[in-house]
């Protein structure tokens, strides 16, 4: 299982990039090769580098599905985007292969009887959507283990 943080996997419009001048050009189409690792038969599991960087996993699915930074951020050109999941790719990274890679996709990971209802209620349909807007998806309702954990204030449903 591959863990890897596609929030770096982009031109960062603010600091620049060293890496690619210290792997030279040769090399630099393998940083990050995501959908490389994907199509060899890697499985991927999606996260964070927090606390370096954000938490919030819809900035980093979007940056997954773009290879890019946030629109509101001046994103630069995508960062080799031949290296770009698919938001479904990004999704099952971040559920099921999570879950995995923790060794607890017997009880969690994945909406199915018997399974741990830990899900969450969104502001959107981010999959149908713009990726580039996927950033903006914001949580209206926790549950974890099917009772409510969180509630943002403002959701009636």
């Amino acid at each position: 299982m591959a863990n890897i943080q596609p929030l770096w996997a982009r031109y960062d419009p603010v600091v620049p990039d060293e890496r690619l001048a210290i792997v030279g050009p040769a090399r630099a189409a393998q940083a990050y090769a995501f959908r490389q690792m994907l199509d060899a038969g890697a499985p991927l599991c999606l996260s964070s580098d927090w606390p370096v960087t954000t938490l919030n996993p819809f900035e980093i699915i979007e940056t997954a599905a773009t290879r890019q930074a946030r629109q509101q951020d001046n994103p630069g050109a995508p960062f080799f985007p031949a290296e770009c999941l698919t938001l479904t790719e990004a999704v099952l990274g971040y559920t099921t292969q999570a879950a995995l890679a923790c060794w607890r996709s017997d009880n969690t990971g994945q909406l199915s009887p018997g399974i741990s209802a830990d899900l969450i209620i969104l502001d959107r349909d981010f999959m149908t959507g713009p990726a580039t807007e996927i950033s903006a998806t914001q949580v209206l309702l926790t549950l974890f283990k099917g009772r409510e954990v969180w509630r943002d204030p403002t959701f009636s449903g």
